[in-house]
């Protein structure tokens, strides 16, 4: 028979690496600067949330420390206390499974926006701005090939949205809408590749 914990061994919270690499960032980037935005977005909710998560076991150690201290007469509270105990303690091993994925999440967000940030370089307003505007006329141009391919035609959202953009960029979005064939083609050939490289990555002390 096999013990739950070596069952639980291998239970994954979260996003595996193939999920944070393909069905976040670059889903939601698609280009570099975009995937380096999104690779921040998360980074910076797991940096949050591991100091949320290391201030809970921090109070929870505290916790169990007091109910193990703490010696009654009365046998009825004393129980009452020594269930409460394992209950901490319990809550304890759920605590430290949450802050090793959110700790693995971390380590992979941040290689990735390490990696992007080593491609764009430092940013100015300037190139910000441009940078951002090619982010923008990829994500139009995605979501007309996929309302396209879906449906199609434009749906009301994406119009809305190209005929928003500056007139340079709208003209060229809305051409190539006119040439269905090549805007299909254009998304189902464009490439992503998350290649990172092996590195070891201190939580503890990026986090101080």
């Amino acid at each position: 028979m096999i013990n739950l914990q070596e069952l639980f061994n291998d239970h994954q919270l979260y996003h595996s690496e193939f999920q944070q690499d393909y069905l976040i960032t670059v889903r939601a980037g698609g280009t570099t600067y975009g995937q380096y935005k999104q690779a921040l977005r998360e980074l910076y909710k797991r940096y949050r949330g591991l100091k949320e998560l290391y201030s809970s076991k921090e109070l929870l150690r505290v916790d169990i420390d007091e109910l193990a201290a703490a010696k009654t007469c009365n046998q009825f509270e004393q129980r009452r206390n020594d269930i409460k105990r394992t209950q901490k303690v319990m809550s304890m091993e759920e605590l430290d499974k949450n802050i090793e994925d959110t700790e693995r999440e971390f380590k992979r967000f941040y290689a990735q926006a390490c990696a992007l940030k080593s491609q764009i370089g430092d940013l100015t307003p300037e190139k910000r701005n441009a940078l951002d505007r090619d982010m923008w006329e990829y994500k139009l141009k995605e979501m007309a090939a996929i309302d396209i391919l879906t449906t199609g035609h434009l749906g009301n959202v994406t119009y809305e949205m190209i005929t928003a953009a500056p007139v340079e960029m709208r003209r060229k979005v809305l051409t190539l809408c006119g040439d269905k064939a090549r805007l299909i083609d254009w998304y189902e050939s464009k490439t992503a590749e998350m290649e990172l490289p092996e590195s070891q990555i201190d939580v503890k002390m990026l986090m101080e």
